[in-house]
Protein backbone atom coordinates (compact mmCIF):
# COMPACT_ATOMS: atom_id res chain seq x y z
CA UNK A 1 0.00 0.00 0.00
CA UNK A 2 1.25 3.26 -0.89
CA UNK A 3 1.68 6.04 1.10
CA UNK A 4 -0.66 8.32 -0.24
CA UNK A 5 -3.12 5.79 0.55
CA UNK A 6 -1.74 4.81 3.84
CA UNK A 7 -2.32 9.11 4.88
CA UNK A 8 -6.31 8.65 3.24
CA UNK A 9 -6.80 5.55 6.27
CA UNK A 10 -5.44 8.06 8.64
CA UNK A 11 -8.12 9.95 10.93
CA UNK A 12 -7.69 14.11 10.34
CA UNK A 13 -5.94 14.43 13.26
CA UNK A 14 -3.46 11.59 12.03
CA UNK A 15 -3.02 13.26 9.15
CA UNK A 16 -2.40 16.29 11.05
CA UNK A 17 0.55 14.91 12.75
CA UNK A 18 1.97 13.03 9.98
CA UNK A 19 2.15 16.60 8.26
CA UNK A 20 3.47 18.04 11.16
CA UNK A 21 6.16 15.19 11.32
CA UNK A 22 6.98 15.41 7.37
CA UNK A 23 7.39 19.42 8.11
CA UNK A 24 10.01 18.86 11.15
CA UNK A 25 11.79 15.62 9.04
CA UNK A 26 11.90 18.22 5.98
CA UNK A 27 13.75 21.40 8.36
CA UNK A 28 16.25 18.90 9.70
CA UNK A 29 17.44 17.06 6.62
CA UNK A 30 17.53 20.12 4.60
CA UNK A 31 19.99 21.94 7.53
CA UNK A 32 21.73 18.89 7.20
CA UNK A 33 22.25 18.73 3.13
CA UNK A 34 23.20 22.75 3.67
CA UNK A 35 25.81 21.69 6.73
CA UNK A 36 26.87 19.17 4.22
CA UNK A 37 26.78 21.13 1.06
CA UNK A 38 28.01 24.43 2.22
CA UNK A 39 31.46 25.63 1.98
CA UNK A 40 33.33 25.31 5.88
CA UNK A 41 32.19 29.48 5.96
CA UNK A 42 29.39 29.41 5.23
CA UNK A 43 27.94 26.17 6.94
CA UNK A 44 26.22 27.55 9.96
CA UNK A 45 22.20 26.04 10.04
CA UNK A 46 19.66 26.56 12.34
CA UNK A 47 20.49 23.28 14.50
CA UNK A 48 23.58 25.31 15.65
CA UNK A 49 20.73 27.89 17.15
CA UNK A 50 18.66 25.06 18.50
CA UNK A 51 21.61 23.96 20.40
CA UNK A 52 22.24 27.24 22.17
CA UNK A 53 18.68 27.10 23.54
CA UNK A 54 19.23 23.56 24.82
CA UNK A 55 22.64 24.75 25.96
CA UNK A 56 20.80 27.69 27.46
CA UNK A 57 23.75 29.99 25.65
CA UNK A 58 22.51 33.61 24.53
CA UNK A 59 24.07 36.74 24.20
CA UNK A 60 22.82 40.69 25.51
CA UNK A 61 22.02 41.83 22.24
CA UNK A 62 18.64 43.16 23.67
CA UNK A 63 19.79 43.47 27.46
CA UNK A 64 22.80 45.75 27.04
CA UNK A 65 21.22 48.50 25.33
CA UNK A 66 18.57 48.18 28.31
CA UNK A 67 21.04 48.40 30.76
CA UNK A 68 22.78 51.66 29.10
CA UNK A 69 19.08 53.37 28.72
CA UNK A 70 18.60 52.31 32.33
CA UNK A 71 21.68 53.32 33.69
CA UNK A 72 21.49 56.62 31.55
CA UNK A 73 18.02 57.09 32.74
CA UNK A 74 19.12 57.11 36.43
CA UNK A 75 22.16 59.38 36.12
CA UNK A 76 21.67 63.15 35.51
CA UNK A 77 21.42 62.91 31.67
CA UNK A 78 17.97 60.98 31.99
CA UNK A 79 15.58 63.24 30.76
CA UNK A 80 17.06 62.62 27.32
CA UNK A 81 18.02 58.83 27.40
CA UNK A 82 18.34 58.69 23.18
CA UNK A 83 21.12 61.11 23.11
CA UNK A 84 23.21 58.62 25.36
CA UNK A 85 21.80 55.52 23.87
CA UNK A 86 20.88 55.89 20.27
CA UNK A 87 22.47 59.28 18.48
CA UNK A 88 25.45 58.22 19.77
CA UNK A 89 28.69 55.35 18.97
CA UNK A 90 26.97 52.98 21.76
CA UNK A 91 25.17 49.79 21.26
CA UNK A 92 21.36 51.49 20.30
CA UNK A 93 18.62 51.17 22.77
CA UNK A 94 15.97 51.28 19.76
CA UNK A 95 12.68 50.51 21.71
CA UNK A 96 10.12 53.00 23.27
CA UNK A 97 10.80 54.46 27.18
CA UNK A 98 7.72 52.08 28.04
CA UNK A 99 10.00 49.26 27.24
CA UNK A 100 12.51 50.19 30.37
CA UNK A 101 9.76 49.15 32.56
CA UNK A 102 11.12 45.57 31.29
CA UNK A 103 14.14 46.32 31.83
CA UNK A 104 13.44 46.92 35.11
CA UNK A 105 11.96 43.96 36.12
CA UNK A 106 14.58 41.81 34.61
CA UNK A 107 17.33 43.84 36.45
CA UNK A 108 18.87 44.82 33.22
CA UNK A 109 22.29 46.16 33.61
CA UNK A 110 25.57 46.65 30.97
CA UNK A 111 27.10 43.10 31.42
CA UNK A 112 29.06 41.46 29.12
CA UNK A 113 26.56 38.32 29.84
CA UNK A 114 22.99 38.13 30.51
CA UNK A 115 21.76 37.31 34.04
CA UNK A 116 20.07 34.46 34.99
CA UNK A 117 16.66 35.51 35.32
CA UNK A 118 17.10 37.55 31.78
CA UNK A 119 17.68 34.03 30.56
CA UNK A 120 14.94 32.48 32.45
CA UNK A 121 12.35 35.23 30.50
CA UNK A 122 13.38 33.87 27.49
CA UNK A 123 12.42 29.81 28.61
CA UNK A 124 9.53 31.43 29.56
CA UNK A 125 8.73 32.70 26.53
CA UNK A 126 10.10 29.88 24.48
CA UNK A 127 7.23 27.90 26.82
CA UNK A 128 3.94 30.24 26.60
CA UNK A 129 5.40 29.87 22.28
CA UNK A 130 5.10 26.45 22.03
CA UNK A 131 2.25 25.52 24.67
CA UNK A 132 0.53 29.01 22.42
CA UNK A 133 0.71 27.57 19.10
CA UNK A 134 -0.25 24.23 20.24
CA UNK A 135 -3.41 25.17 21.67
CA UNK A 136 -4.18 27.28 18.60
CA UNK A 137 -3.20 24.33 16.43
CA UNK A 138 -6.20 22.42 18.70
CA UNK A 139 -8.41 25.03 18.97
CA UNK A 140 -8.58 25.88 14.96
CA UNK A 141 -8.87 22.29 14.46
CA UNK A 142 -12.10 21.56 16.40
CA UNK A 143 -13.53 25.18 15.39
CA UNK A 144 -12.59 23.07 11.32
CA UNK A 145 -14.50 20.26 12.62
CA UNK A 146 -11.98 18.37 12.80
CA UNK A 147 -11.76 15.13 15.28
CA UNK A 148 -8.88 15.89 17.64
CA UNK A 149 -8.83 12.31 18.59
CA UNK A 150 -7.24 10.87 22.45
CA UNK A 151 -5.25 12.90 24.38
CA UNK A 152 -2.05 10.79 23.46
CA UNK A 153 -2.60 11.87 19.79
CA UNK A 154 -2.89 15.35 21.36
CA UNK A 155 0.32 14.85 22.96
CA UNK A 156 1.92 13.86 20.06
CA UNK A 157 0.50 17.36 18.16
CA UNK A 158 2.15 18.98 20.88
CA UNK A 159 5.56 17.37 20.62
CA UNK A 160 5.96 18.33 17.03
CA UNK A 161 4.50 21.34 17.76
CA UNK A 162 7.46 21.69 20.28
CA UNK A 163 10.01 20.30 17.89
CA UNK A 164 9.15 22.09 14.86
CA UNK A 165 9.35 25.59 17.12
CA UNK A 166 12.71 24.89 18.25
CA UNK A 167 13.92 24.20 14.83
CA UNK A 168 12.42 27.75 13.56
CA UNK A 169 15.28 29.92 12.70
CA UNK A 170 13.93 33.63 13.91
CA UNK A 171 12.69 31.92 17.33
CA UNK A 172 15.64 30.40 18.51
CA UNK A 173 17.44 33.06 16.94
CA UNK A 174 15.82 35.42 19.02
CA UNK A 175 16.97 33.25 21.97
CA UNK A 176 20.57 33.19 20.78
CA UNK A 177 20.44 36.69 20.71
CA UNK A 178 19.29 37.57 23.91
CA UNK A 179 16.33 39.50 22.59
CA UNK A 180 12.85 40.56 23.66
CA UNK A 181 11.70 39.63 20.35
CA UNK A 182 10.77 36.55 22.51
CA UNK A 183 8.66 38.17 24.47
CA UNK A 184 6.75 39.76 21.69
CA UNK A 185 6.21 36.41 20.36
CA UNK A 186 4.77 35.07 23.40
CA UNK A 187 2.58 37.81 23.66
CA UNK A 188 1.31 37.73 20.43
CA UNK A 189 1.27 33.92 20.39
CA UNK A 190 -1.13 34.22 23.85
CA UNK A 191 -2.97 36.76 21.70
CA UNK A 192 -3.80 35.07 18.93
CA UNK A 193 -4.84 32.49 21.11
CA UNK A 194 -6.93 33.97 23.05
CA UNK A 195 -8.72 35.33 20.10
CA UNK A 196 -9.66 31.99 19.16
CA UNK A 197 -11.00 30.98 22.23
CA UNK A 198 -13.19 34.34 21.87
CA UNK A 199 -11.56 36.39 24.68
CA UNK A 200 -10.84 39.44 22.01
CA UNK A 201 -10.51 41.41 24.98
CA UNK A 202 -7.40 39.86 26.49
CA UNK A 203 -6.51 39.27 22.65
CA UNK A 204 -6.22 43.39 22.61
CA UNK A 205 -4.84 43.77 25.90
CA UNK A 206 -2.05 40.98 25.12
CA UNK A 207 -1.00 42.86 21.75
CA UNK A 208 -0.68 46.16 24.26
CA UNK A 209 1.88 44.34 25.93
CA UNK A 210 3.20 43.82 22.80
CA UNK A 211 3.69 47.79 21.65
CA UNK A 212 4.75 48.62 24.35
CA UNK A 213 8.47 47.14 23.05
CA UNK A 214 7.15 47.33 19.43
CA UNK A 215 5.07 50.30 18.72
CA UNK A 216 4.23 48.94 14.92
CA UNK A 217 1.54 46.61 15.96
CA UNK A 218 -0.16 49.48 17.40
CA UNK A 219 -1.55 49.11 13.70
CA UNK A 220 -3.75 46.77 14.76
CA UNK A 221 -6.16 49.10 17.10
CA UNK A 222 -7.00 50.89 13.79
CA UNK A 223 -7.72 47.68 12.06
CA UNK A 224 -9.72 47.07 14.74
CA UNK A 225 -11.47 49.66 14.49
CA UNK A 226 -12.10 49.17 10.54
CA UNK A 227 -13.62 45.78 11.47
CA UNK A 228 -15.67 46.76 14.32
CA UNK A 229 -14.27 44.59 16.62
CA UNK A 230 -15.12 46.89 19.67
CA UNK A 231 -14.04 44.22 22.65
CA UNK A 232 -10.32 43.74 21.05
CA UNK A 233 -9.80 47.68 20.54
CA UNK A 234 -10.91 48.22 23.43
CA UNK A 235 -8.60 46.10 25.62
CA UNK A 236 -5.40 47.33 22.92
CA UNK A 237 -6.46 50.84 23.43
CA UNK A 238 -7.13 50.57 27.31
CA UNK A 239 -3.97 48.96 28.10
CA UNK A 240 -1.99 51.70 26.03
CA UNK A 241 -3.54 54.82 27.02
CA UNK A 242 -2.67 53.47 30.81
CA UNK A 243 0.42 51.87 30.26
CA UNK A 244 1.89 54.82 27.90
CA UNK A 245 0.54 57.70 30.28
CA UNK A 246 2.21 56.10 33.09
CA UNK A 247 5.21 56.19 31.17
CA UNK A 248 4.69 59.84 30.52
CA UNK A 249 4.73 61.07 33.35
CA UNK A 250 7.79 58.61 34.83
CA UNK A 251 10.24 59.26 31.87
CA UNK A 252 8.62 62.81 31.09
CA UNK A 253 8.12 64.34 27.14
CA UNK A 254 11.34 65.09 26.11
CA UNK A 255 12.12 60.98 26.05
CA UNK A 256 9.68 60.56 24.50
CA UNK A 257 9.61 63.01 22.17
CA UNK A 258 13.43 61.86 21.07
CA UNK A 259 11.99 58.45 20.33
CA UNK A 260 9.90 60.13 17.36
CA UNK A 261 13.51 61.36 16.58
CA UNK A 262 14.39 57.71 16.93
CA UNK A 263 11.80 55.83 14.72
CA UNK A 264 11.87 59.00 11.83
CA UNK A 265 15.89 58.49 11.97
CA UNK A 266 14.96 54.86 11.33
CA UNK A 267 12.43 54.86 8.96
CA UNK A 268 14.84 57.34 6.82
CA UNK A 269 18.56 55.28 7.22
CA UNK A 270 16.56 51.66 7.47
CA UNK A 271 19.33 49.10 6.84
CA UNK A 272 21.38 47.17 4.44
CA UNK A 273 23.26 45.09 6.33
CA UNK A 274 22.12 40.90 5.29
CA UNK A 275 19.73 40.09 8.77
CA UNK A 276 17.02 42.85 7.61
CA UNK A 277 14.45 41.07 5.63
CA UNK A 278 12.54 43.52 4.79
CA UNK A 279 12.01 45.96 1.21
CA UNK A 280 14.05 48.91 3.07
CA UNK A 281 16.95 45.72 3.49
CA UNK A 282 16.51 44.36 -0.10
CA UNK A 283 17.01 47.84 -1.86
CA UNK A 284 20.05 48.97 0.58
CA UNK A 285 21.46 45.73 -0.67
CA UNK A 286 21.18 46.61 -3.99
CA UNK A 287 22.52 49.86 -3.56
CA UNK A 288 25.96 48.29 -2.17
CA UNK A 289 26.54 47.02 -6.04
CA UNK A 290 27.18 50.94 -6.41
CA UNK A 291 28.32 52.24 -3.20
CA UNK A 292 29.81 49.06 -0.97
CA UNK A 293 31.37 51.28 1.40
CA UNK A 294 28.04 52.98 2.95
CA UNK A 295 25.45 50.28 2.28
CA UNK A 296 27.65 46.82 3.43
CA UNK A 297 25.73 44.12 3.94
CA UNK A 298 28.14 41.66 5.35
CA UNK A 299 29.80 43.23 8.20
CA UNK A 300 27.62 44.43 11.43
CA UNK A 301 28.45 47.90 12.06
CA UNK A 302 26.49 50.50 14.48
CA UNK A 303 26.18 52.94 12.07
CA UNK A 304 23.06 53.58 9.63
CA UNK A 305 23.70 53.73 6.16
CA UNK A 306 23.15 57.30 4.54
CA UNK A 307 20.22 58.52 3.41
CA UNK A 308 18.96 57.94 -0.17
CA UNK A 309 15.79 59.45 -1.27
CA UNK A 310 15.36 56.36 -3.94
CA UNK A 311 15.65 53.64 -1.15
CA UNK A 312 13.20 56.26 1.15
CA UNK A 313 10.68 56.20 -1.50
CA UNK A 314 11.17 52.83 -2.50
CA UNK A 315 10.28 51.95 1.72
CA UNK A 316 7.42 54.35 1.85
CA UNK A 317 6.35 53.25 -1.46
CA UNK A 318 6.44 49.19 -0.51
CA UNK A 319 4.82 49.95 3.23
CA UNK A 320 1.79 51.16 1.80
CA UNK A 321 1.64 48.35 -0.73
CA UNK A 322 1.84 46.15 2.05
CA UNK A 323 -0.83 48.16 4.73
CA UNK A 324 -3.07 49.45 2.97
CA UNK A 325 -4.71 45.96 1.60
CA UNK A 326 -4.24 44.50 5.24
CA UNK A 327 -6.04 47.84 6.36
CA UNK A 328 -9.36 47.83 4.16
CA UNK A 329 -9.50 43.83 2.60
CA UNK A 330 -12.34 42.82 4.51
CA UNK A 331 -13.15 39.13 5.52
CA UNK A 332 -15.93 37.26 5.93
CA UNK A 333 -17.11 37.09 10.20
CA UNK A 334 -16.52 33.76 10.22
CA UNK A 335 -14.19 32.78 13.22
CA UNK A 336 -11.26 31.18 11.01
CA UNK A 337 -11.13 33.83 8.15
CA UNK A 338 -11.47 36.84 10.76
CA UNK A 339 -8.50 35.04 12.87
CA UNK A 340 -6.47 35.06 9.30
CA UNK A 341 -7.99 38.43 8.91
CA UNK A 342 -6.24 39.61 12.05
CA UNK A 343 -2.53 37.96 11.35
CA UNK A 344 -2.33 39.34 8.17
CA UNK A 345 -2.16 42.80 9.85
CA UNK A 346 0.41 41.42 12.59
CA UNK A 347 2.27 40.38 9.73
CA UNK A 348 2.07 43.03 7.03
CA UNK A 349 3.01 45.46 10.49
CA UNK A 350 6.09 43.23 10.57
CA UNK A 351 6.95 43.38 6.46
CA UNK A 352 6.25 46.97 5.87
CA UNK A 353 8.79 47.94 8.99
CA UNK A 354 11.75 49.88 7.52
CA UNK A 355 14.14 47.47 9.89
CA UNK A 356 12.46 43.50 10.30
CA UNK A 357 15.57 41.66 11.12
CA UNK A 358 15.18 37.77 10.83
CA UNK A 359 13.79 37.38 14.54
CA UNK A 360 10.89 39.94 13.82
CA UNK A 361 9.62 36.72 12.15
CA UNK A 362 8.96 34.77 15.46
CA UNK A 363 5.22 35.94 15.60
CA UNK A 364 4.47 34.17 11.94
CA UNK A 365 5.41 30.76 13.78
CA UNK A 366 1.68 30.04 15.19
CA UNK A 367 0.36 32.00 12.32
CA UNK A 368 1.69 28.94 10.14
CA UNK A 369 -0.43 27.07 12.66
CA UNK A 370 -3.59 28.20 12.31
CA UNK A 371 -2.99 28.39 8.69
CA UNK A 372 -2.17 24.66 7.91
CA UNK A 373 -5.52 23.82 9.27
CA UNK A 374 -7.73 27.04 7.66
CA UNK A 375 -6.31 25.63 4.35
CA UNK A 376 -6.30 21.95 4.96
CA UNK A 377 -8.55 20.80 2.05
CA UNK A 378 -6.75 22.54 -0.10
CA UNK A 379 -3.82 20.53 -1.27
CA UNK A 380 -2.11 23.80 -3.50
CA UNK A 381 -2.62 26.15 -0.57
CA UNK A 382 -0.84 23.39 1.72
CA UNK A 383 1.96 22.85 -0.51
CA UNK A 384 2.73 26.45 -0.69
CA UNK A 385 2.20 26.90 3.19
CA UNK A 386 4.88 24.05 3.73
CA UNK A 387 7.12 25.13 1.15
CA UNK A 388 7.05 28.94 2.67
CA UNK A 389 7.53 27.42 6.13
CA UNK A 390 10.43 24.98 5.22
CA UNK A 391 12.27 28.21 3.35
CA UNK A 392 11.51 30.55 7.02
CA UNK A 393 12.87 28.17 9.13
CA UNK A 394 15.95 28.38 7.96
CA UNK A 395 19.61 30.24 8.25
CA UNK A 396 20.85 29.75 4.67
CA UNK A 397 24.42 31.92 4.65
CA UNK A 398 25.56 30.64 1.93
CA UNK A 399 22.85 33.14 -0.09
CA UNK A 400 25.98 35.78 1.31
CA UNK A 401 28.41 34.60 -1.11
CA UNK A 402 25.82 36.56 -4.10
CA UNK A 403 26.17 39.79 -1.96
CA UNK A 404 28.46 41.91 -4.19
CA UNK A 405 26.37 40.48 -7.36
CA UNK A 406 22.78 41.36 -8.84
CA UNK A 407 21.83 38.05 -7.05
CA UNK A 408 21.72 39.34 -3.28
CA UNK A 409 18.29 39.51 -4.28
CA UNK A 410 18.58 35.74 -2.62
CA UNK A 411 19.70 37.06 0.49
CA UNK A 412 16.24 38.22 1.22
CA UNK A 413 15.11 34.20 1.24
CA UNK A 414 12.56 34.81 4.44
CA UNK A 415 11.39 37.99 3.58
CA UNK A 416 10.36 35.84 0.44
CA UNK A 417 9.21 33.02 2.60
CA UNK A 418 6.79 35.67 4.68
CA UNK A 419 5.66 37.24 1.06
CA UNK A 420 4.53 33.91 0.19
CA UNK A 421 2.73 33.06 3.23
CA UNK A 422 0.82 36.15 2.87
CA UNK A 423 -0.12 35.30 -0.81
CA UNK A 424 -1.61 32.04 1.05
CA UNK A 425 -3.26 33.87 3.49
CA UNK A 426 -5.24 36.63 1.12
CA UNK A 427 -5.96 33.81 -1.23
CA UNK A 428 -7.48 31.33 1.62
CA UNK A 429 -9.47 34.86 2.74
CA UNK A 430 -11.05 35.20 -1.08
CA UNK A 431 -11.88 31.74 -1.20
CA UNK A 432 -13.55 31.79 2.17
CA UNK A 433 -15.73 35.01 0.61
CA UNK A 434 -16.23 33.16 -2.82
CA UNK A 435 -17.40 30.27 -0.08
CA UNK A 436 -19.72 32.11 1.91
CA UNK A 437 -21.68 34.15 -1.32
CA UNK A 438 -21.92 30.92 -2.41
CA UNK A 439 -23.63 29.03 0.58
CA UNK A 440 -25.80 31.94 0.77
CA UNK A 441 -26.85 31.97 -2.72
CA UNK A 442 -27.97 28.26 -2.23
CA UNK A 443 -29.72 29.49 1.14
CA UNK A 444 -31.38 32.33 -0.74
CA UNK A 445 -32.54 29.95 -3.21
CA UNK A 446 -33.77 27.28 -1.27
CA UNK A 447 -35.61 29.81 0.66
CA UNK A 448 -37.49 31.02 -2.21
CA UNK A 449 -38.22 27.92 -3.55
CA UNK A 450 -40.05 27.03 -0.56
CA UNK A 451 -41.96 30.56 -0.46
CA UNK A 452 -42.92 30.04 -4.09
CA UNK A 453 -43.76 26.02 -3.25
Amino acid sequence: MGSAARAQQLSPAGRMAAFLAMLLIGTIALALALHAASPPRYDHTVLDASKAVFALHSTIDSWLPMGNALQVWRSPEGHDIYAKVFFAPVDAYQYPPAALFFAMAIGAVPSEVPTPFETLSLLISLSLVALGTSYILERAMMLKGMALGGWGKRIVRGGLVTALMLTFYPVVRAFQLGQAQLWIDAAFTLALASWLRGNKTLSGVLIGVACLIKPQLGLLLLWALLRKEWRFAAGLATFCAIAFGISLIYFGPENHLSYLNVLSHLSQHGESYRANQSINGLLGRFMSLHDPESFNNLQWRESLPPYDPMIYAGTVTSSLIILVPALLWRSTNAFIPRAVDFCTMAISSTMASPIAWEHHYGIIFPIYAIMMVAAWHRPGMLAALATSYIVASHYIPVSYKFAHSGLNVVQSYLFFAALLLLSVMYRFRVSAVQTSQSSEHIEYTSSSWATAA
